[in-house]
């Protein structure tokens, strides 16, 4: 009995122990400057916002926090960096659906394991993508274009739609729109939105889905005709487009979203903190205003136990995508 209640009481001062070690961890952390990984190049949506964010936090934690960027590959080269990277906390990374549920489903190898080499910290906000169509096109609703496009299939001539890659986030919300509402369109791949665009508003390309912010001033002066968003409610920025909802259609949950992880084995206490500061700061006006509503985004600051939830949902939509898709990417 003594030496199983000794046993216990060993056992409880190693539990404390280990409590007081990650509490100083997190009360300690960070002690030198922070990394925050970009997969993309500098001046980009992702980039921007991981900027504004990484000063707010700079100055929070009066540390440097530096933005590496690591473009290429959808992602997978910063995401396999950080993969690789000591998990301390000095290296973060900033990634997106792309990187997180998408290129799983899309390539057959990939040099991670999002389960397995990552751990999630917050998904930031998100983007809310929203379809649209030339002026000229005779539809000004959903269910009057999905009529067009069925029509149009039946006379063997069926709409086209444009994204900004195969396999990206502007390409799969359309493989869902085909199957949800049972209509066939030709997909037509760009690299990147910036030629996507001038050929939709010429008429090249019948739809396509993207960022409110990447459209709206094309639709503020009428060359681009907006049909839905994709989100609960409808943008402040473009307030008289319905949601999908309320155009009376299934939503195609179009969204790109913005996260922060960190490598596999990072203390938790540490992760907690980035969640909580980085939530604190997106709550601040000021910084909402200039770097989240200006460009008709949404805060979400979620916990690090939602972040993980919100993969795992989001991972099996995309493996449905990709499966209804059949794109390959190796």
């Amino acid at each position: 009995m003594k030496q199983q209640l000794s046993n216990l009481a060993a056992a409880t001062l190693a539990l404390c122990a280990a409590a007081a070690v990650t509490q100083a961890q997190a009360q300690a952390y960070p002690s030198k400057p922070v990394t925050i990984v970009v997969p993309y190049s500098a001046g980009g949506p992702v980039d921007n916002f991981i900027r504004a964010l990484s000063q707010q936090l700079s100055d929070s934690w009066k540390q440097p926090v530096v933005v590496l960027n690591k473009p290429g590959a959808n992602e997978i080269i910063g995401a396999d960096q950080v993969a690789k990277s000591a998990p301390d906390g000095y290296t973060l990374f900033a990634g997106t659906e792309a990187s997180l549920t998408m290129s799983p489903h899309l390539y057959k190898k990939l040099p991670y394991n999002v389960e397995a080499d990552f751990v999630p910290i917050s998904q930031l906000i998100s983007l809310p993508l929203m379809l649209f169509t030339h002026k000229n096109t005779p539809a000004n609703t959903v269910p009057e274009f999905v009529e067009l496009a069925r029509k149009a299939k039946a006379q063997g001539k069926p709409l086209s739609y444009g994204s900004s890659g195969a396999g990206g986030i502007a390409h799969l919300p359309m493989v869902t729109f085909e199957k949800q509402e049972g209509i066939s369109m030709t997909h037509v791949p760009y690299r990147g939105a910036a030629n996507l665009i001038p050929d939709v508003i010429a008429g090249q390309v019948d739809a396509a889905v993207l960022a409110v912010s990447v459209i709206e001033q094309h639709v503020k002066t009428g060359v681009l005709k907006p049909l839905a968003v994709s989100s609960e409610t409808r943008s402040s920025a473009l307030p008289q487009v319905p949601t999908f909802k309320e155009a009376g259609v299934k939503d195609i949950h179009a969204i790109f979203s913005i996260g922060l992880l960190a490598p596999k084995g990072t203390p938790a206490a540490v992760v907690e903190k980035v969640a909580a500061s980085a939530k604190a700061i997106i709550a601040t006006p000021d910084f909402r205003q200039k770097n989240i509503d200006a460009f008709s985004s949404v805060p979400v600051a979620s916990t690090p136990v939602e972040f993980k939830n919100y993969l795992g949902s989001n991972s099996k939509l995309q493996a449905e995508r990709v499966k209804a898709s059949g794109v390959a990417l190796d």
